[in-house]
């Protein structure tokens, strides 16, 4: 871990956050210990080391706290993603607590408040989150099997935490959303469906691989890719878990179900 100084916490949305309706992202680090083979946040130009190496490095913004207090007021009532380029529940943030010290600073300025997360660390957070009148939590669960998590996201922690994390952020009154994305290859599609379709989150968001064509921009490194190839999973085998999905779920795909919430009810695209 590296400790850096920000000059400033909350950003103007770009690329698929602005595109959703967000006014601002917020990161309280930079880079990401979870070590997620397929991330696209590698290919974006914030990360400057060499691709390889992403998830074995990460900078905390130590002075995010107080940077926030004094910039909280410019975002009040506005649409806020946290976060973008980073996960805000690192297991560094259980001892450095920077995006709960963000979340205090913010609740006395009400933004519209969209946390990203596949960290289980999020349920620390439930009282202050629950002090926003418009929020979301989205838990990325992208699938089913342990054995697909260990060779794709060899760091983050297990499905069933999220699960776990998931139940309890419902039982705290929260909207959630579930995040599958990237769809990673599934040991029973047909189980993954109904566990999904059981658990209703309030929004369902699928994705299957990102592909540039080796043009710039978000990405799926060459080791998932392999990874992708072994496991025999195809984009045919994603698009039929997510019609199944559809016969009984509204499904989002892929940056349409990134989206601000609104007071006391979700709030699709477009409305």
């Amino acid at each position: 871990m590296e400790q850096i100084n920000a000059r400033s916490i909350f950003s103007p949305a770009t690329g698929f956050i602005r595109r959703g309706g967000f006014d601002w992202s917020c990161n309280p680090y930079l880079g990401c210990s979870f070590g997620c083979t397929y991330c696209y946040a590698a290919f974006l130009p914030q990360n400057r080391r060499p691709r390889e190496d992403w998830g074995r490095w990460f900078q905390a913004k130590v002075n995010a706290v107080e940077v926030a207090r004094k910039q909280a007021p410019k975002v009040a009532g506005q649409a806020v993603y946290i976060s973008s380029v980073t996960d805000p529940y690192l297991p560094a943030e259980r001892g450095l607590a920077l995006t709960r010290g963000i979340l205090e600073a913010l609740v006395p300025h009400q933004p519209r408040l969209l946390v990203q997360t596949r960290g289980p660390l999020v349920v620390r957070d439930l009282d202050v989150l629950r002090q926003f009148r418009a929020v979301r939590v989205n838990l990325s669960i992208p699938s089913d099997s342990e054995a697909v998590r260990l060779a794709f996201e060899p760091k983050a922690p297990p499905m069933e935490r999220r699960w776990e994390a998931a139940r309890a952020v419902r039982e705290a009154g929260l909207p959630v959303g579930i995040c599958v994305t990237p769809m990673l290859p599934l040991e029973d599609p047909e189980a993954f469906v109904r566990r999904l379709v059981d658990f209703r989150p309030d929004v369902l968001v699928t994705q299957d691989f990102h592909d540039s064509g080796g043009g710039f921009g978000a990405d799926t490194a060459e080791a998932a890719r392999r990874l992708l190839i072994e496991s025999q999973w195809t984009a045919t085998k994603y698009r039929e878990v997510v019609e199944r999905l559809r016969q009984h779920e509204t499904v989002y795909e892929g940056e349409t179900g990134f989206f601000p919430p609104v007071t006391g009810r979700v709030q699709p695209p477009g409305n």
